[in-house]
């Protein structure tokens, strides 16, 4: 591979983001309500609200906030759950082709997964794409969700489609041990397809000054037996798939408060997961081991901070695929050290300056590739000054530099710019505008060469292609801009965000035939372009005198991604990004019965696209899901929940026709499985 050039560009747009302000949207400070408040049922809010930020932050980037209580009026029962009701988030299907997808396989306005952090650290998912921590997390284990859609040089990446910060429960202030202790059962039948769920979750926490602790674990068991139809022109045939599932994770924190302005936190996560499948001539078992430790020093004065943090993960995974025809098996094993600083000065009420550095080492070793050395290491510092009542200007710049040696040698250096403007017409009216330009370099499991057998009797097919990386990748270089009007009181509010995203060696997985078998691998294109409007809205009401309260929310995205063929110079929509998404959402309560319940309904209409140097067009069906859950609360601390999930939803279908004629080259049909659970919880 051709050695990457380091480089320190500046561009035109980058000395005019530099030297430019922009009318912006201010932040949604119009949601008042408080943890300890009944009457409002909790929903989306922005970083405004000073009970999520006792920084005070000031910044005009927008950050949206879903708090545990929300997560539990809805019934979520994990991080995809409460993402699905956030604009802009198109969620895999559990139904499609590649198998159920969880928090890690989502995506974003058409781009790659957003970046999943655990109180501010990055988390990885598997080697080859397996599920990471943040798919086993629960509700019980978190204090809020905070999901920033729009660049800031003080994450992880300034190039992502969105940074999502998981702020796990604090321990309890006024108890030496508390907590909660969950059992879940479901059992579903739909046809010849059917689901067993069973899931034991505990939540224990408590203070004894000077030290806070705390113990989260979640065991989990899904079996499944699925049904899938295969089609061509000549032939139906149909596949039964067995699979069997289960995963542990156990995670202790400990936090000890050295004086009232200085602390030292540990948290350890373990997780073990093991996926079995079966069908007639085929075994797939997948197996990822996993181990993270955090540590960190916070010291905060006033409104000035500093934070300290140190982390280390390990992680191995393994995939091994038997038939009748061949014998693959893939270990893999990761390991990183992280070291960070991050520091927060706030001169008044109108200047505040953020700033710190960040350094990575890791290693990918493989049983089939060379292994992959990576050393990065970031500085940032962005200013925020609200120079007028109205008006709030924030400027951020993040210098990278990234070395890997091993499977690929190259060396790069990026400086990314941001510039974000926020104003405020009155209580009511705002608008923020954000500009950035960035640099994405490929995930390090991406560039690995290794291929993956797909299961099912379509094996790798077009409609269900094997899966490989490729060494060759170049970074994305990205420039975004995006503007929100929003229009918000204690009551409710609309919010509509448009956004557009330029994107020079656009990295798209691409499907193309490799020793009699198609396998899909990230390519680069010259150049790509994605755009889109976001419609958002909520209205609450509160408490009634006879205990009555109730809320609304729904949400419309939609999505143009678009690439520019190499060879004809004509731009082609992405493949696998649906043109729009739409929910909504209805939550009512009832006080005197202590009793919630609520119903969220989601669309994906039907959409055909192109495929990458291939003569067909691949047609996706209109999907219709719909969620419910009730919870019952009793004395002494019980509580029952009722879940019931894709009660609507349709079969996952792909169809394949010949561009020339329109006629079918094949198609794929995976049945969808209704999904209820029921869930026992008692309070200690």
């Amino acid at each position: 591979m051709d050695a990457l050039q380091p480089s320190w560009k500046f561009s035109a747009l980058t000395f005019a983001l530099l030297g430019v302000s922009i009318t912006g949207w201010a932040a949604d400070n119009a949601q008042v309500a408080t943890a300890e408040t009944v009457q409002v049922l909790k929903t989306l809010k922005l970083q405004a609200d000073s009970s999520a930020n006792k920084n005070n932050d000031i910044s005009a980037i927008a950050k949206t906030i879903i708090n545990r209580e929300e997560m539990l009026k809805y019934g979520d029962q994990s991080v995809s759950d409460a993402l699905r009701r956030a604009a802009g988030f198109q969620m895999p299907s559990a139904t499609g082709p590649r198998g159920p997808g969880g928090a890690s396989g989502m995506r974003f306005r058409g781009g790659g997964a957003p970046i999943f952090m655990i109180n501010g650290e990055p988390i990885q998912g598997g080697p080859r794409g397996g599920m990471s921590i943040i798919d086993t997390l629960t509700p019980d284990m978190i204090e809020r969700i905070e999901i920033t859609k729009q660049p800031s040089v003080t994450q992880a990446s300034v190039a992502a489609s969105a940074i999502i910060n998981i702020i796990l429960k604090e321990p309890l202030q006024n108890s030496r041990l508390g907590g909660t202790a969950r059992m879940s059962y479901g059992f579903n039948h739909s046809g010849a397809s059917e689901e067993e769920r069973k899931n034991v979750t505990l939540q224990m926490d408590g203070r004894d000054s000077p030290w806070l602790y705390s113990l989260s674990a979640n065991q989990n068991w899904d079996d499944s037996t699925s049904v899938t139809e295969t089609q061509t022109a000549n032939q139906t045939r149909v596949q039964k798939n067995i699979t069997e599932r289960k995963g542990s994770m156990i995670s202790p924190r400990l936090e000890y408060e050295i004086d009232d302005e200085k602390k030292v936190v540990a948290e350890l996560f373990y997780r073990n997961y093991e996926r079995d499948g079966s069908r007639s001539d085929q075994v797939q078992q997948d197996k990822n081991d996993s181990m993270r430790l955090n540590t960190r020093f916070e010291r905060q004065v006033n409104k000035n901070s500093d934070k300290v943090r140190l982390s280390y993960e390990k992680q191995n995974e393994t995939e091994l695929t038997r038939s009748s025809l061949s014998s693959l098996y893939i270990d893999q094993q990761i390991k990183e050290l992280g070291l960070a600083y991050d520091g927060v000065r706030q001169f008044d009420e109108h200047r505040q300056i953020k700033f710190g550095l960040d350094t990575r080492s890791s290693s990918l070793e493989s049983n089939t590739a060379d292994t992959l050395d990576e050393q990065r290491y970031a500085l940032y510092s962005e200013g925020s000054w609200r120079f007028t009542d109205q008006q709030t200007l924030t400027v951020g710049l993040r210098q990278e530099w990234i070395h890997r040696t091993g499977l690929v040698d190259y060396d790069d250096q990026n400086l990314s710019p941001v510039v974000a403007h926020r104003y405020d017409f009155d209580d009511h009216w705002s608008l923020q505008t954000n500009i950035s330009q960035a640099f994405r370099s490929p995930k390090a499991d991406d560039l690995l060469p290794a291929v993956s057998i797909s299961t099912d009797s379509d094996a790798g097919s077009l409609n269900n292609p094997d899966r490989g990386g490729n060494p060759f990748l170049r970074p994305e270089k990205i420039t975004a801009y995006e503007s929100t009007l929003g229009f918000n009181t204690p009551a409710g509010g609309v919010n509509v965000t448009g956004f557009y995203r330029q994107i020079d060696d656009y990295i798209e997985s691409v499907i193309e035939q490799e020793n009699g078998r198609y396998v899909k691998r990230p390519q680069n294109q010259d150049h790509a372009t994605t755009y889109g409007v976001e419609l958002s809205g909520r209205y609450a009401l509160k408490q009634t005198a006879q205990g009555h309260s109730w809320m609304l929310n729904g949400q419309l995205s939609t999505i143009r991604a678009k690439v520019e063929d190499d060879m004809t110079h004509q731009d082609r929509l992405v493949s696998d990004v649906a043109p729009y998404s739409a929910s909504m959402g209805l939550s009512y309560n009832y006080q005197p019965w202590q009793l919630s319940t609520s119903a969220n309904l989601s669309y994906t209409p039907e959409f055909t696209r192109a495929l990458e140097n291939q003569p067909y067009n691949r047609t996706s069906n209109e999907r219709v899901n719909l969620d419910i859950s009730a919870t019952k609360r009793f004395k002494k601390g019980w509580a029952t929940t009722l879940s019931a999930r894709n009660l609507l939803s349709t079969d996952y279908k792909e169809r394949l026709n010949y561009q020339s004629d329109g006629s079918l080259y094949e198609a794929r049909t995976s049945q969808a499985i209704p999904s209820v659970l029921f869930s026992v919880e008692k309070k200690f």
